[in-house]
């Protein structure tokens, strides 16, 4: 857009915090340092830590008008804590654009706004997901597609041989002849294959995003108060795909747009061992696969071509 007007449109952030203060500290420090406009706030949604953190940051940003801080009473996952900062940035701070941003990521160019309004302008795409960088110097190349719904029984089964051998002690001996557990799960096994393709992926429309950062336009934001809050941790990338093709709604992967992505450290914080954490894994795709296929059944005439 020729004559971009950086302040043209309100932006929210919404961070999710669990435990790691100086995590959500270096994302808030991110976007304050490097975003391309006046006209923004940052919405802190503490999901309940034990270490009472989220007090922490609410005294620390208390000074500061353009960052909040909601302290939430019990953990409502993924898709409900972020719902709780989307429906602030909403209803209460006005926003015409929510990026609901995992807070180990970090805002790493200085036309990140630009870039966001020069989409919108020309696609009015409902949500949009950027490139992601990791610590490596690599490009996260993961899966634009959802599960095919042939493939949900398939991926059932093998989640729950996992679980069980999880539960009885046999999986720890058979780790140690594997490289990784992940990989047998579907959705991380092309994930990875993905990674080792070297071709970096240009703009896509009508593809699943990846949901450490999700860029909601007004399209989105006027339509819906946030995530299906159905899900706790995993599935949410597949749910709001199948949310926007049966509403008839754009979902672009902008490569212009850049974040870092220090990946798993909420999730790794939370789970103490490494046997308990792969358990918690396996129980949530299972419920989220479930929640696939009602959904598919739901509509399959709109969901035909991606299902």
């Amino acid at each position: 857009m020729e004559n971009y007007e950086k302040n043209m449109y309100s932006f929210g952030f919404v961070i999710l915090h669990y435990q790691v203060e100086k995590v959500t500290m270096n994302c808030v420090e991110s976007i304050v340092n490097r975003v391309d406009t006046e006209n923004y706030q940052i919405v802190i949604v503490d999901n309940a830590s034990p270490n009472k953190s989220g007090n922490t940051l609410k005294k620390y940003y208390a000074n500061n008008k353009n960052i909040h801080v909601l302290i939430l009473e019990e953990g409502l996952g993924f898709s409900g804590g972020n719902n709780k900062g989307f429906m602030y940035a909403k209803n209460e701070l006005h926003c015409d654009f929510i990026v609901m941003l995992n807070n180990d990521t970090l805002i790493i160019q200085d036309d990140f706004i630009k870039q966001i309004v020069d989409e919108y302008e020309q696609s009015h795409f409902a949500v949009l997901g950027p490139e992601i960088h990791l610590p490596n110097g690599k490009v996260d190349v993961y899966p634009f597609q959802i599960l095919k719904l042939d493939e949900l029984d398939k991926d059932r089964e093998r989640i729950y041989a996992l679980l069980k051998k999880n539960k009885s002690g046999r999986e720890n001996i058979e780790l140690l002849t594997k490289r990784s557990i992940m990989k047998l799960i579907m959705w991380d096994k092309w994930r990875h294959k993905l990674r080792e393709e070297k071709t970096v992926p240009k703009r896509q429309e009508m593809v699943r995003l990846h949901g450490c950062c999700l860029i909601f336009s007004p399209v989105y934001v006027k339509a819906f108060d946030g995530l299906d809050n159905r899900t706790m941790f995993y599935g949410e990338e597949d749910i709001l795909f199948v949310r926007m093709i049966r509403n008839h709604m754009l979902s672009v992967y902008q490569p212009k747009v850049k974040i870092m992505h220090m990946e798993q450290v909420s999730t790794g914080s939370k789970m103490k061992t490494a046997a308990k954490k792969r358990r918690y894994v396996y129980e949530t795709h299972l419920e989220t696969l479930d929640m696939l296929e009602e959904l598919y059944h739901e509509d399959l005439d709109s969901l035909k071509g991606y299902i």
